[in-house]
């Protein structure tokens, strides 16, 4: 997460295509900053009455230049945003990626442009960020960038990720429920209102404790419980897409949780109204355009 790709030194690296023009956001450094600052404060002892954090005043200077602006105080200077490096992840961690792949690749790489405003006609949602996917095999890069470029300007903090290593599980996931046959889903809620008759809120429900994992996915299935069910179609060729990743702004859901248990948003990563961001591909043809969903 967040970098640095294995990205070929001889291979331009990858801009916006948008004009963005003199748009307000923050400067990468100011926002790692912000984040350094936070969680020095957490770190140290609370006040005795227990009301905020124990900031110093030059510390709460910053966080007010940035707070009282709506963490925008800088401005981009309408130049060309170079994308910012988000994710990469290697069929060899991720097995199920070497189902999406296309023929002869072993790594997809993700990128962004860190601003919202733009006219892709793959997007189904204006909640998150223009996105990205390069497939590559990885052995062909045989002299990475040394300095990736990096945009002098994000829109907001949240879509500026914590640079970190991932450490994939592998597990089993079930349709969300308005996939599956109609009869099947009646009989899933009729047996968990049982269920809650009997153990109240305690009891699991097959959306939320059961069939799908929140947090940062590979492949599974797609929930669309903020909307009724959207099947999503290649623009090309018409085919029914799958969901290829999901970039959840919590690991935490329902039974599922990493642990340590306050791991709940190790990415930093915000998106859409705080919940998830999915890519979904062509099965028929994966260099057909990848399409954008927020929930």
């Amino acid at each position: 997460m967040g970098g640095p790709l294995l990205w070929p030194a001889d291979e331009a690296w990858p801009v916006c295509g948008t004009a963005h023009g003199r748009v307000p956001g923050v400067r990468p450094e100011r926002a790692r900053r912000y984040e350094r600052i936070v969680e020095a404060a957490w770190a140290r002892p609370r006040p005795a009455d227990g009301e905020g954090l124990p900031y110093t005043d030059d510390e709460q200077a910053e966080l007010d230049e940035m707070t009282d602006s709506g963490y925008q105080p800088d401005r981009h200077d309408g130049s060309p945003l170079p994308l910012l490096a988000l994710a990469q992840f290697h069929a060899r961690d991720v097995p199920d990626l070497a189902t999406f792949a296309p023929p002869g690749t072993d790594l997809l790489q993700v990128l962004w442009c860190p601003f919202t405003d733009h006219d892709d006609d793959g997007r189904l949602s204006d909640m998150g960020p223009s996105t990205h996917l390069r497939w590559r095999r990885a052995a062909e890069v045989a002299e990475p960038w040394a300095d990736q470029p990096e945009p002098p300007v994000v829109e907001r903090q949240k879509y500026l990720p914590n640079p970190c290593v991932l450490f994939p599980e592998r597990i089993v996931e079930y349709p969300y429920g308005d996939y599956l046959p109609k009869e099947l889903d009646e009989r899933i809620q009729a047996w968990e209102d049982t269920l809650t008759e009997r153990a109240g809120d305690a009891a699991p429900l097959y959306q939320y404790d059961l069939s799908l994992a929140p947090g940062w996915k590979i492949g599974g299935w797609d929930s669309w419980h903020r909307t009724d069910l959207v099947r999503v179609f290649c623009g090309v060729c018409g085919t029914e897409m799958r969901v290829l990743l999901t970039m959840d702004s919590y690991e935490t859901g329902g039974s599922w949780g990493p642990f340590p248990i306050d791991l709940h948003r190790p990415t930093g990563i915000r998106v859409g109204r705080d919940g998830a961001y999915r890519a979904f591909v062509c099965p028929a043809d994966p260099t057909h355009p990848h399409r954008m969903s927020s929930q």
